[in-house]
């Protein structure tokens, strides 16, 4: 994508180049090359380019099932002419800034993407983002709460329950969620198995909590590691629950009051975890 000041000359080639297909004209003095994805073609049409949500994939992060994929949202500068679409599906979310953009097409950079996401997006996707991008780039914690410390106070609380050790979004999700109803929980917690063996949410010293994905379930050889794995968690006296990305999804409620129940009768904390609290 590139925006471009030519002589006649090269205009005219420019418009033999996109009559022939080498080039997608986006608008007035902007050219793509085919490839270049959809959506970013429709931002530089709007007059700038991707931001929000909509730039997530474009950066390699988790891209949340509930992110509103019918509003295209797009950074315009407020001196910037936005066309009407005509009969296109696209509706954009215009994010209208004074300060020049750079680039001014394309897509917006990661720092800046993700504050506007952590701003927008409810708190447990919020904060999978933001792990996601902890996992996902060069990004490093210490970069991320420094960035966060201007941002507004909603991303701000967002970049607060961040964790580096979470290595999926349903893992990040589920930990929030549980945060929120009262529930602390570990990520990436050491197992006794030997081999650097982790679960993905430790509740007290007794409940671990396995996060699958679809794809994980589909092959039946990493079905029967993890029941053989829990088989042998289950005799060392640990409560293992075992979730799919679809149960936290979708009914992230009812996982919640599970956890919640088990927490309630205590059997997330082993009989030595009980003496030892009561102890004087």
């Amino acid at each position: 994508m590139a925006e471009l000041c030519a002589t006649p000359a090269e205009q005219r080639a420019l418009a033999r180049a996109s009559a022939r297909g080498v080039l997608i004209r986006a608008r007035k003095g902007v050219y793509a090359l085919p490839d270049v994805h959809v959506d970013v073609i429709l931002a530089a049409q709007i007059g700038g380019r991707l931001t929000g949500v909509s730039a997530l994939e474009h950066h390699g992060l988790l891209v949340p099932p509930a992110r509103g994929r019918d509003a295209l949202q797009v950074e315009v500068r407020v001196s910037t002419t936005v066309p009407t679409l005509g009969t296109s599906s696209v509706i954009p979310r215009i994010h209208w800034i004074r300060e020049p953009t750079v680039p001014r097409f394309g897509v917006a950079p990661l720092e800046s993407v993700v504050a506007r996401v952590a701003d927008q997006l409810p708190l447990p996707f919020a904060v999978a983002v933001l792990d996601s991008a902890l996992r996902c780039t060069p990004l490093t914690p210490a970069e991320l709460h420094l960035s966060a410390a201007s941002w507004r106070p909603r991303a701000r609380a967002a970049a607060a329950l961040v964790d580096e050790r979470s290595e999926s979004g349903t893992e990040s999700v589920l930990r929030v969620l549980l945060r929120e109803a009262g529930i602390h929980s570990t990520p990436q917690a050491p197992l006794p198995l030997g081999g650097g063996q982790r679960a993905d949410l430790l509740v007290g010293d007794r409940l671990l909590i396995e996060c699958d994905s679809e794809a994980h379930h589909a092959e039946p050889a990493n079905r029967r590691a993890d029941l053989r794995r829990d088989e042998a968690l289950v005799a060392l006296g640990y409560v293992v629950l075992r979730l799919d990305y679809r149960q936290v999804f979708d009914d992230p409620a009812g996982v919640v009051a599970s956890v919640a129940a088990i927490v309630a009768r205590g059997e997330h904390v082993s009989a030595r975890s009980t003496r030892q609290s009561n102890a004087p």
